[in-house]
């Protein structure tokens, strides 16, 4: 109970320190919302229009939703901010898995705030632009997103703990690769996953398999990096 305790203050105290990355977090969730929603144009238009490259921005930019741009992220890969956060603690010392749990309570708080303000702005949009979709459906079509969110973010708590910063460089340069090579290779088979996604939420609204496939896959995938960045955490050697 007193890690978790700990964790809050040293998540309180991260944000205390980053207020204005806060507005820049708002600022770029509103206009992420914005680019994303022109994806659509209209409802019949979006179906004959929509091509790789919308899988590749949502796939690209919907995990961004589970962290809060701060000085530290923003420094990750020139300073290795994350690296020297773990020699302060150590020093201190605050225990690893208080730190992680830190990080798990910004991902807790992060993705219903970020996810907040970037679906809202993108529904809005779609009034705006005349499509039609009803409540139900549009929760169960950002919930099956929200899945693929929780497992990239155990990805990148992995590798923000576990990594330098140029390793974490390289990892984002490879997954833009494999993300661009997988959205042509679904196009190239006439697939869409927003489409799909669009679709099957249309379908099924809260009962929709592929938002609870995605949110129980998500979890388990979050769920295992984060036991595997744990128990590895204590072990990584900050000086190399």
């Amino acid at each position: 109970m007193k890690e978790w305790k700990d964790a809050w203050i040293i998540f309180a105290k991260d944000l205390r320190l980053d207020r204005m990355y806060l507005v820049w977090n708002l600022v770029f969730m509103i206009y992420t919302g914005i680019m994303m929603s022109t994806l659509f144009h209209s409802r019949e238009e979006a179906r004959a229009v929509m091509n790789p490259m919308a899988d590749f921005l949502l796939l690209i930019l919907v995990p961004m939703v589970g962290f809060y741009f701060s000085r530290r992220s923003f420094n990750y890969i020139k300073e290795d901010s994350y690296t020297k956060m773990l020699l302060h603690y150590r020093t201190l010392p605050i225990p690893d898995t208080t730190i992680m749990k830190s990080r798990l309570i910004q991902l807790a708080t992060a993705i219903p705030l970020n996810s907040l303000i970037l679906f809202t702005t993108v529904y809005f949009m779609f009034v705006a632009m005349g499509i039609k979709m009803g409540l139900a459906q549009y929760l169960a079509f950002v919930l099956t997103w929200i899945g693929y969110v929780l497992a990239m973010n155990g990805l990148y708590i992995y590798f923000e703990f576990m990594k330098k910063g140029r390793t974490y460089l390289w990892m984002m340069v490879l997954q833009l690769v494999v993300i661009a090579v997988g959205a042509f290779a679904v196009s190239w088979f006439d697939g869409n996953l927003l489409q799909w996604t669009l679709d099957y939420s249309e379908r099924h609204a809260l009962l929709s398999p592929v938002m609870w496939g995605t949110l129980v896959v998500g979890a388990v995938i979050l769920s295992i990096f984060c036991s595997i960045t744990r128990r590895s955490l204590n072990k990584r050697d900050l000086a190399r």
